[in-house]
C-alpha cells in the first residue's frame, strides 16, 4: 500500500512540482489550495502519512489549521513557510510539527527528509 501525502499550498506551481515529485517517488498524493479545503478533506476522515503544509495561506494559516484540529491530521507534519519567524517556529514546535521548513528549499532534501520522517513514523 502506498504511503499517502497531502500537500496544502496556494502556490499552484509548487503544488504541481511537489505532487509530481512525490508521485514519482511512489507516494499517493492529495492536494489542497487552502486550509479550508484541507479541512474538508480531513473531515471526510481521510488519513495521511505525511502532511506538507504551507503556513501562509488565504484565510486560515497552516498553524491555525493544526491548532484547530482535535486530532493530528497526519502521522508526520512538515510546516513550510517563506515568512519564517521565531514565533511561528515556536508555535509549530508546540503543535508537534516534525519539520519546520523554510522556503525556498531543495526538493531532493525534502524528499529525503520526508522518507526519514515516514520511516520513523512506521516505527511508532
Amino acid at each position: 500500500m502506498k504511503q499517502r501525502v497531502m500537500i496544502v499550498d496556494d502556490e499552484a506551481l509548487l503544488v504541481k512540482t511537489l505532487s509530481q515529485a512525490f508521485r514519482d517517488a511512489g507516494y499517493e498524493v492529495t492536494a489542497a489550495g487552502t486550509a479550508e479545503d484541507a479541512e474538508r478533506i480531513l473531515d471526510a476522515k481521510e488519513r495521511f502519512d505525511l502532511l506538507l503544509l504551507d503556513n501562509r495561506l488565504p484565510g486560515k494559516s497552516g498553524v491555525e489549521l493544526l491548532a484547530g484540529r482535535a486530532s493530528r491530521p497526519a502521522k508526520r507534519v512538515v510546516l513550510m513557510t517563506a515568512y519564517a519567524s521565531d514565533d511561528i517556529e515556536q508555535k509549530s514546535i508546540d503543535l508537534g510539527v516534525d519539520l519546520y521548513l523554510r522556503k525556498p528549499f531543495d526538493l531532493g532534501m525534502l524528499l529525503s527528509q520526508a522518507s526519514k520522517l515516514l520511516e520513523k513514523g512506521a516505527e511508532t
